[in-house]
């Protein structure tokens, strides 16, 4: 009976270990996102501009570029006045609030999903450090191959959103709007368009790694992948239209680097099941 009780003791002196060890890193966690809040909060307004600039007027991008007498703007008036060129439609658009305290809001909303983008990082380590002790040698280095894999998709499904996507259709579907209607953008309703268009990317882009990760477990294999290739297609160009406007070219510029990082998970995975083969064999 004493060894039992000193072998419980033990137990649940290591289990509150682990307890104390969580409540740190989530502590850490949590001032590491309190800290990045503060720095975004103060760039908040230059934050806001990046995410509405597909949406910002060519006049108002000028002014902001090259000052408010356009001089050595490439989009200048021939009739040399200094006023910006920019299109009829887009020069109609203007950003609006409805209420005293929306500019407050949005500011506040970007601000902190802007903290958690700059603090995940170190979040990402904090969980690291918690969890890798309790996994085996090669399990953390899969792990630190699925954390990078999954990183580098991730910045490509935002970059194709903001620099393929955003610039060439958030203005096209601005043409819809009459010649004699001046187009009013609602700031909190954009703006949480344009955020959610980005995680809808970032996440769309993960796919290859959630293969990955099935192949590894064994519920998917190479061939299956190859054979049901053309249903996949399928399935991506419906994941494409979901997560992009109503445009054929837009869910084109999404499902082209679907498409590829699909056919690179086959390869990957071909490559990953011949490994696990060899390390079975000991060959």
């Amino acid at each position: 009976m004493p060894e039992e009780d000193t072998n419980d003791n033990e137990a649940r002196m290591t289990f509150t270990e682990h307890l104390g060890e969580l409540r740190t890193r989530l502590i850490r966690a949590v001032l590491s996102v309190a800290v990045a809040f503060v720095f975004c909060a103060f760039f908040s307004d230059r934050i806001l501009y990046y995410l509405a600039k597909p949406l910002i007027p060519e006049a108002t991008q000028n002014v902001e570029t090259t000052g408010e007498n356009g001089a050595g703007s490439e989009g200048a008036s021939p009739s040399g006045t200094g006023a910006p060129a920019a299109s009829p439609r887009k020069a109609n658009v203007s950003w609006t609030t409805l209420g005293a305290l929306e500019g407050l809001i949005v500011r506040f909303k970007v601000a902190i999903y802007a903290a958690i983008v700059l603090a995940f990082p170190y979040i990402l380590y904090q969980a690291c450090a918690f969890i890798f002790p309790g996994l085996k040698p090669n399990e953390v280095i899969l792990v630190k191959y699925l954390l990078l894999g999954c990183g580098a998709l991730a910045t490509l499904g935002v970059a194709t959103a903001y620099f393929g996507v955003f610039p060439l259709v958030l203005p096209y579907l601005l043409e819809y709007t009459p010649v004699f209607a001046e187009a009013q953008l609602r700031l909190d309703e954009n703006i949480s368009l344009i955020i959610m268009a980005l995680l809808g990317f970032c996440v769309a882009f993960q796919f290859p790694m959630a293969v990955l990760v099935l192949v590894y477990m064994g519920l998917l294999s190479p061939e299956t992948l190859s054979k049901h290739r053309r249903v996949a297609i399928v399935g991506l160009a419906v994941a494409s239209a979901f997560f992009t406007p109503p445009d054929p070219f837009s869910m084109m510029i999404m499902l082209v680097p679907l498409v590829l990082l699909y056919e690179i998970s086959i390869i990957l995975s071909r490559i990953m099941v011949r490994r696990r083969a060899a390390a079975s064999t000991g060959t």
